[in-house]
């Protein structure tokens, strides 16, 4: 089925028939010649904001299509010329412009260069999403993605389950330029762990995802937005080299070169990052057995490393003014070696005690390569007609060995064992997907799509237990999965311009799938097959220049992820199992939120209602054996309601604080283990940006973080707190040191117990990391105003989080 669906989408190119109009002209020197190659900037009249841009011809004519209605000038910029500007215009956004040619005069090259320098504030709201301009934080130097995402609003990071939460769900979509990766989030996660914020220009957090992105994920999306220069021809780069030192020590490197011809362009990032950690775990339960009370208590040091490497390369290639064909491969490996003795100390109210020294060595290696082609037409009537091909590849591999002594009240030794566990998870996935958008009149525009994913994988556990000098194969734990899931999608979103201020958004998606899990021998574990409609609304009223107002609804699902249902198991310690759980089923959301901004202060309310909830490392209790099985489990029922606060203030003029205030109220309805729970949680996460502008480009970064306790399914999740400092120095040509401290104070773990009156007694603490601190320069080279590669889609990109590990 794929190879003809693939075959269909790329033939459906055909031109359109709606009539759009467009704007053109030409620039020219002073002998009446055509200057090619100049960057032809089309700006907004009333912020001067950038609308499109475009590149001279060989003749220095330059085209606009697909432009609304509004009021416009052109900037036309070339190396040796200065810059120059047409008069102001209007435009009905239907008719064929032809404006005056722009004389370019030659540049007088005695005048000094001036830079103009403009900062944005931290936290920004655009319509439909809350921005976090990382490339403004100082603090961040040197941090992972995924640190800076543990101090952005309303997200939670999960280090111990490779995860994250949005205002307190956790059904996260990981998108990269706009474009989502086809992964579970556990291996989105370790990428990001790996990716280093020096190449990272902003966040976006979108919570209420739009009809044309796939309807999965009930926490919406997290977009990373790379950074990327200025428009020019030429050829630039960067070199940030980045060393610390923590609980061990902490290294990384990235590299990025771009080049951008007047046909063809092209661009590659390589990043590496080295973590060696110690990190520190406590677990209690208490129960009782039907004969008598219980408790276990288990310590651990982990001794671990991460080695990582990022890369992608990429290129555009013209091949006519309005079609480009572009082609991407991107990848990662990840390494995670883990030695870790624990302490199990089990006490009993009659039966003796007893002591557990088990230690363990795991080794979690995830690697990946996806490839994308793409091919782009915009006609002359300003239709846009695109289709991508992807491919898509995982190989997890995940060994791990255990070694258990049992001691007695006495400290006696009563006996030992040894076993192994090796998982080998090879993922691949196809992606295609045709996308079509138009304008109809001069005020709607309509964007439609189908999109085709095809999914397999097989997951391979097997458990073995030494006796004596042979290892015997344990068929409680030893199981094989193969999946097979295809989604078939299709949408149509139009976006209406009632006035100047006033705009709606409203869209439809309908995606059929189709899931089967068996055994490698044939045997049925589950099958499915569903189809459901998901609809968007967004509407934007823009009251006067400072004041903006959104309302958005949407309907969303959360698929599991591949390993959550994929058959796995890894010890904790020797009375604790993490297992993957076959029959977990999609959480369906509901959304409904309101934003309201006042220049740059942010108010957001979002009301949710989820059904099915999917929640890791649930417990379920084998009171034959005393063992716990922490698996992904649904949750019947949750209610959240969050609320969002952001606003800057200028204290003096060398001091300006940025405050990010996230209020949450959640409401859990479930059943576990025959126990109904009918829980609620109110809950603050806080968080105090300080900048300090100072003398002889000297800039300095305090930031504090607070999170109270939050609701994760049978556990409540309790508070935590951080506080960071960085230090900037500019050395403008000779590039950008920074230096940092994160978790000042040393307060920074994930702690958690489960909720009041539980049979089954849980909680635990993993502070990930110790004091680190880290100096990052960053060197820029070649010619520093590039711009970098086109914003574009691959199909992909919208599966990426469906990979964990």
């Amino acid at each position: 089925m794929k190879a003809p669906l693939i075959a269909v989408l790329l033939c459906l190119l055909a031109s359109g028939v709606f009539s759009q109009g467009t704007i053109q002209g030409k620039v020219f020197d002073s002998q009446s010649k055509g200057i090619s190659y100049a960057s032809v900037l089309l700006r907004n009249e009333p912020d001067s904001s950038l609308i499109k841009g475009a590149i001279s011809d060989a003749s220095g004519n330059y085209i606009f299509s697909d432009i609304p209605k509004g009021q416009y000038f052109i900037e036309v910029t070339i190396m040796g010329y200065a810059k120059s500007y047409s008069p102001l215009f209007p435009f009905l956004g239907t008719e064929k412009n032809e404006l005056a040619a722009i004389l370019l005069k030659e540049e007088d090259h005695n005048l000094d260069e001036v830079t103009v320098t403009a900062t944005r504030p931290l936290f920004e709201l655009e319509q439909g999403k809350m921005v976090v301009n990382v490339a403004n934080s100082v603090s961040a130097a040197g941090l992972s993605v995924i640190d800076v995402l543990d101090r952005s609003p309303g997200v939670m990071v999960n280090r111990q389950g490779n995860s994250l939460s949005v205002l307190g769900k956790n059904g996260v979509v990981i998108l990269m330029n706009g474009q989502r990766f086809r992964m579970p989030l556990e291996a989105a996660f370790q990428m990001l762990a790996g990716l280093n914020s020096s190449d990272v220009e902003k966040i976006e957090i979108i919570t209420v995802p739009p009809a044309n992105y796939d309807a999965d994920g009930d926490a919406g999306f997290i977009n990373i937005v790379m950074k990327k220069d200025n428009d020019m021809i030429g050829t630039n780069g960067s070199l940030t080299l980045g060393q610390g030192y923590g609980s061990g020590y902490n290294g990384n490197m990235s590299v990025n070169l771009n080049h951008q011809g007047p046909k063809f362009s092209w661009f590659g990032l390589l990043s590496t990052t080295y973590v060696d950690q110690v990190q520190e775990w406590e677990q209690f339960r208490g129960n009782n057995n039907g004969f008598e009370d219980i408790s276990i208590d288990t310590n651990t040091d982990r001794f671990s490393t991460r080695k990582s490497i990022n890369y992608q390369a990429g290129f555009d290639y013209k091949l006519s003014t309005n079609t480009i064909f572009s082609g991407l491969v991107s990848g990662y490996t990840n390494r995670w070696d883990m030695t870790a003795p624990n302490v199990t100390k089990s006490n009993y109210s009659i039966s003796p005690d007893t002591l557990f020294r088990m230690t363990t060595v795991e080794v979690n290696k995830w690697s990946h390569i996806m490839g994308n082609i793409n091919l782009q037409h915009t006609f002359q009537n300003g239709q846009v007609i695109s289709t991508n091909v992807d491919y898509l590849t995982y190989r997890n591999s995940n060994p791990s060995w255990y070694t258990i002594m049992n001691y007695d009240e006495s400290n006696d030794l009563i006996g030992s064992e040894e076993f192994r566990i090796t998982k080998d998870t090879p993922i691949e996935l196809w992606v295609t997907d045709l996308n079509h958008s138009m304008k109809i009149g001069e005020s709607v525009a309509v964007e439609s799509g189908v999109r085709g994913t095809f999914s397999e994988f097989t997951n391979t556990v097997l458990f073995e237990e030494k006796l004596g000098s042979d290892w015997l194969i344990d068929p409680n734990f030893t199981n094989d999965g193969f999946l097979e899931e295809d989604i078939l999608a299709a949408f149509s979103t139009a976006k209406i311009e009632f006035d100047e201020k006033t705009t709606l958004n409203a869209g439809l998606r309908y995606e059929n799938t189709k899931t089967n899990l068996t055994t490698v021998s044939g045997e049925k574990i589950v099958d499915r097959h569903y189809g459901d409609f998901f609809p968007t609304a967004y509407l934007s009223r823009k009251i006067n220049t400072d004041n903006l107002v959104q309302l958005s609804y949407g309907r969303r699902i959360t698929r599991p992820t591949f390993n959550e249902m994929a058959p796995f198991v890894f010890f904790s310690d020797p009375f604790t199992f993490f297992a993957g759980n076959e029959n977990i089923l999609p959480t369906y959301t509901n959304t409904l939120k309101t934003d309201y901004s006042y220049k740059s202060w942010i108010f957001s309310v979002q009301h949710s209602m989820d059904k099915d909830v999917i929640a890791q490392f649930q417990p379920t209790l084998n009171e034959e054996t005393n063992t716990v099985f922490l698996k992904t489990e649904n949750i019947d029922q949750r209610q959240t309601v969050s609320m969002i606060v952001a606003f800057p203030l200028k204290i003096t003029s060398w001091w300006e604080t940025q405050n990010n205030f996230t209020a949450n109220y959640q409401k859990v309805n479930s059943e576990l283990n025959g126990e109904a729970y009918d829980v609620d949680q109110k809950g603050i996460q806080v968080v105090l940006t300080n900048t300090f502008t100072l003398p002889k480009k000297y800039t300095i970064e305090l930031m504090g973080y607070y999170m109270s306790p939050s609701i994760m399914g049978y556990y409540k999740v309790l508070s935590r707190g951080f506080l960071n400092l960085g230090i900037q120095k500019d050395f403008q040509k000779a590039g950008v040191l920074r230096l940092s401290c994160n978790d000042i104070l040393e307060t920074s773990q994930l702690r958690w117990r489960s909720f009041d009156g539980a049979d089954l007694e849980f909680s635990g603490r993993l502070k990930f990391e110790k004091r680190v601190f880290m100096a990052t320069y960053t060197y820029k080279f070649g010619n520093s105003k590039i711009k970098g590669t086109r914003d574009r889609k691959v199909g992909s990109q919208e599966e990426q989080k469906r990979v964990t590990n």
